[in-house]
């Protein structure tokens, strides 16, 4: 978080330093004490959560508690009733997150990269997931093949250990080469429906940056402008500068923006860069249609939907397989960190650290497995933007 970012709370907090001078001035010393008593609060208040990102304080928590939680047996079996997607997003993110926590917490190396290998061989089971099963039709799973990708990538970028090479150079492979085949078109998300998601497929672009990365390939620079291209001149909403959260084949608009779906396109879009900028036009519109506004200069929430009041058309199938009015903010947060947007980082930001100071912090032990997966993909979206 830039300086910057924080001066609209200080100016804020400083402002009462004005009627404390003004009741001084005039006789009332005892009045004066209560605004000048306050912007003391405010400025101590936002120069320490200042300091809690720029330490890495905040992140360095919640990546303790990913640690911790994501070394429990239970979420690597396959007894419960949850969907394997979800388990799949949560180790997605969760690596993503474990991967950047290895540049500032360089004393719990080794558990990290502990925890990334466990979550690397759950991924290539195919008892958890079936994807692997020879004859499956890749050009309809998408998800899964950028968020294995991911998964794979993170631990192999980490260790050096190819024991996983396999299976992430067939993913790898397979991705920058029918992306490439396909004019750079998006692929279907899901073998059970005919809808593409530009936001799995930014995850697989980002995938292929975890690639080119480790193999020194150019699929992911050679794709990524193109693929950019395609969606700017083809799949943008009616009213917006935004792509639908999912298209038919047709290119004809099936579900409309939600702020979930929305958010993951431009965090992996802007992931998968080689920078990215504030003024960046979906990063702008984003803000424009999902960002509640309040005078608060301490708190900033995200609303699901584009419309205030109005529930999103099937939003929960433009997320799929997660679930909407779960994700806004902790996306909001990670899409702030990624376009340098320092106010609404901020804003998001001390939210979750006032949480952290005056909230109790959630039983995930006593969560049933399906429950808590969710939860923790909160946690380990959020970890992902504490971490620049």
């Amino acid at each position: 978080m830039s300086f910057t970012g924080i001066l609209p709370p200080l100016l804020f907090s400083l402002a009462f330093v004005l009627p404390a001078w003004y009741l001084y001035r005039n006789g009332r010393p005892l009045l004066a004490l209560a605004p000048a008593f306050t912007a003391l609060i405010l400025t101590a208040a936002t120069l320490a959560i200042f300091w809690q990102d720029r330490q890495d304080i905040q992140a360095q928590y919640d990546l303790g508690t990913l640690m911790t939680e994501l070394q429990r047996s239970d979420l690597y079996g396959n007894s419960d009733l949850r969907e394997p997607e979800e388990t799949l997003f949560l180790f997605s993110t969760a690596s993503q997150a474990l991967a950047r926590g290895l540049e500032y917490d360089t004393l719990r190396r080794d558990t990290l990269r502990g925890v990334m290998k466990r979550m690397a061989d759950w991924t290539i089971r195919y008892r958890n997931l079936p994807q692997w099963a020879p004859g499956s039709d890749w050009d309809r799973e998408v998800y899964f093949l950028a968020h294995a990708g991911i998964v794979l990538g993170h631990y192999q970028l980490a260790t050096n250990d190819e024991t996983y090479a396999p299976y992430f150079q067939r993913i790898g492979r397979y991705l920058g080469t029918r992306l490439m085949k396909g004019h750079y078109k998006h692929l279907i998300s899901h073998a059970d429906e005919s809808l593409l998601r530009p936001a799995d497929n930014a995850a697989a672009i980002y995938a292929l940056t975890l690639f080119d990365a480790y193999y020194g390939e150019t699929y992911a620079r050679d794709t990524r402008a193109e693929w950019t291209a395609y969606i700017d001149k083809e799949l943008h909403y009616a009213e917006s500068r935004l792509p639908c959260a999912a298209f038919t084949t047709t290119n004809r608009c099936s579900i409309e923006p939600s702020a979930a779906a929305t958010g993951l396109y431009i965090c992996y879009r802007a992931a998968s860069a080689v920078h990215a900028s504030a003024d960046d036009i979906p990063y702008r519109e984003w803000l424009h249609y999902f960002k509640r506004f309040s005078g608060n200069p301490f708190s900033l929430s995200v609303r699901p939907n584009m419309r205030d009041g109005e529930v999103a058309r099937l939003c929960n199938a433009g997320l799929s397989p997660l679930e909407c009015d779960q994700y806004e903010d902790a996306i909001g947060l990670w899409a702030a960190a990624e376009y340098a947007g320092g106010y609404t980082y901020f804003r998001l930001f001390a939210g979750y650290v006032f949480d952290r100071w005056f909230g109790t912090p959630p039983a995930y032990a006593v969560m049933r497995p399906a429950r808590r997966v969710r939860a923790l993909t909160e946690v380990a979206l959020r970890t992902i933007g504490e971490a620049h």
